[in-house]
């Protein structure tokens, strides 16, 4: 391994000693505590991954999907479209929806492009150019608001 590579310890990967983030899957080195920096620390430093600080238009603009200027969030959480799971982000301007990390933007349509209708487990949202079911959203509240928020 040598001294100009470490070991990423969210996927295990080799990355170079002064990479502060991993390349393979954005592991956040600078984030990791004081001990787990310096070598020192219990091995449960090295599998608790550390909280986030990253604020939601910071985490939005790493995945390349940055808020325009006077765009507000007004809904983002985990659930599933279709059969991947993810993050659904609902803004003043746009629906979108990030596969698994962010890595991935399966949606991006204009808001007022979109239809919702609720179903008993299910949201169909109906966009520009196609349909998709968003299941498994944090509660049935969660689901209301969503539904709601599209006009539904």
């Amino acid at each position: 391994m040598g001294d100009e590579h470490k070991r990423c310890p969210d996927c295990a990967e080799q990355v170079l000693a002064a990479a502060r983030k991993c390349r393979y899957c954005g592991y956040r080195f600078d984030r990791a505590g004081a001990a787990t920096r310096s070598g020192g620390g219990s091995m449960i430093d090295f599998l608790i991954r550390p909280k986030s600080t990253m604020t939601l238009p910071d985490l939005l603009a790493e995945w390349g999907s940055g808020l325009a200027a006077g765009e507000q969030v007004a809904h983002f959480g985990y659930c599933r479209l279709d059969s991947e799971f993810g993050f659904l982000l609902i803004t003043s301007a746009r629906v979108a929806f990030f596969a698994g990390r962010g890595e991935r933007r399966l949606i991006e349509w204009p808001r007022d492009q979109v239809r919702v209708e609720a179903g008993r487990r299910s949201l169909r949202l109906t966009g520009p150019d196609r349909e998709v079911a968003l299941t498994r959203l944090e509660s049935r509240a969660a689901s209301a608001a969503v539904a709601r928020l599209l006009g539904g």
